[in-house]
């Protein structure tokens, strides 16, 4: 429909009274009061138009929800949604149009925590390859929050055909316009081959169902003051008045002078430069690209005599409720904390060498193969600066206490680990490995 030729058409239509009919009409002249009604029609109908296509682009379904449970807690509740119901993780990720992920976070974490999540999670799903050519977007995404996720805040991230990859954090828009490819590194984290579970990665497809879940995600709300904080990291600064004031300063008597002098004869101690740091090793090229199959590298069965002297280290006794405990301390009482590109690249290379050593030990029981068990347990161990096991701690068990066992053993046997990355700058590192037992 010509819009501007029917304007023009309805002008020429108005009664012009004993005028001649061909005189020419200026459209520069004030219009009747029934073309006004008449174009006022035509840009609500316009108006409509545009919006009911709009709302038919973004409109979205939930595809699947699940929760991410650790060290007993549920940590944040999670869900896709795309244009159409989808539960093959391939074709989700190949589909054309928008995908949003969800995320309703349920307990408080610290900016160091919630950053490693990621980060192993998108180093164990994806090839090197593509972590490194997103690497500073991942980093701008992770750090554009100025605040570490606490309990009832919504994160969300959108990928769009024509915006790319964005970030909503409680309402706001924080970052946009990131390529598409690091929405997929993200996604891969949740349906890829090694997700947090398979029963999570089975509820985001949608071939389980979880209602608590989907309850979690509508009922807990996010505190106002979140909100309202998540808009002032955009809102521009108000322009503040520059007052300078003269004043004289007062003479210093002898005994101020003395602790002045005192003071600045201290040294100052420099930091060491960056350009002697040691650089992390490049050594995970085999060990990532093994993690990145197409299907998870689940614990096939291979039967192994169970031994009836199993011995539980004293590692794997630390108290799941006890680590959570100093979790949300650490949460509340973090630091500011900045994160380098070296330190993610780091991350990336390290995360796999551990993940796959605790693969390589692992052995299905042949009493779990006899009685058809299967299940994921995740293992969230600590590793000091020397690769040496610190800490072993089952952070979700599966239903069969003979899987757990399998894992933590598994794990106990696969330490040492390489040293840690001069680039991490840290004396120890947390690292969550999660094991599936499947069956074939």
């Amino acid at each position: 429909m010509d819009i501007q030729n029917t304007a023009v058409d309805a002008v020429k239509a108005q009664p012009t009274g004993n005028k001649p009919l061909n005189r020419p009409i200026k459209l520069t002249l004030q219009p009747t009061k029934s073309l006004s009604w008449l174009l006022r029609g035509l840009q609500i109908i316009i108006a409509l138009s545009l919006a009911s296509v709009s709302f038919a682009q973004t409109e979205l379904i939930m595809n699947g929800g699940s929760i991410y449970t650790d060290l007993g807690k549920d940590q944040f509740a999670a869900a896709l949604y795309l244009e159409t119901q989808q539960k093959n993780p391939n074709t989700a990720h190949s589909m054309a149009g928008e995908k949003r992920m969800e995320v309703r976070v349920l307990n408080n974490y610290s900016k160091r925590r919630w950053f490693n999540l990621w980060m192993q999670s998108i180093s164990i799903n994806n090839s090197r390859e593509s972590f490194s050519e997103s690497a500073q977007d991942l980093m701008t995404l992770m750090q554009a929050a100025k605040s570490a996720p606490q309990k009832g805040d919504f994160i969300e991230y959108l990928s769009s055909p024509d915006q790319g990859t964005s970030m909503r954090f409680n309402g706001t828009e924080l970052v946009a316009g990131l390529p598409g490819e690091v929405f997929d590194l993200l996604l891969n984290t949740w349906i890829g081959a090694i997700p947090p579970t398979t029963s999570f990665k089975d509820e985001i497809l949608g071939k389980q169902r979880n209602p608590e879940a989907v309850d979690l995600l509508d009922r807990v709300t996010t505190d106002p003051q979140r909100v309202d904080l998540a808009a002032s990291w955009i809102r521009p600064p108000e322009p503040v008045a520059e007052i300078v004031a003269k004043v004289k300063p007062e003479p210093a008597n002898k005994e101020q002078l003395k602790v002045k002098t005192a003071v600045s004869a201290k040294p100052k101690v420099l930091p060491e430069s960056l350009e002697n740091q040691p650089v992390a090793p490049k050594t995970a090229t085999v060990a990532t690209a093994a993690l990145t199959a197409d299907e998870p590298p689940a614990v096939t069965p291979k039967a192994e005599a169970d031994s009836k002297n199993t011995k539980t280290d004293s590692l794997a006794k630390t108290s799941a409720e006890t680590a959570s405990a100093a979790q949300e301390v650490a949460a509340d009482t973090e630091d500011e904390v900045d994160f380098s590109i070296a330190e993610a690249l780091a991350m990336r290379d390290y995360t796999p060498l551990v993940v796959q050593a605790i693969f390589k030990k692992i052995r299905y029981p042949s009493r779990a193969i006899d009685k058809g068990y299967e299940g994921t347990v995740r293992m969230s161990i600590v590793v000091n600066k020397s690769g040496v096991l610190e800490k072993a701690t089952v952070a979700q068990e599966s239903k069969y206490s003979i899987l757990n066992k399998a894992a933590i053993k598994a794990t106990e046997k696969a330490a040492p680990f390489p040293e840690l990355p001069a680039a991490l700058n840290t004396n120890q590192f947390e690292i969550t490995v999660p094991i599936t037992f499947k069956l074939q």
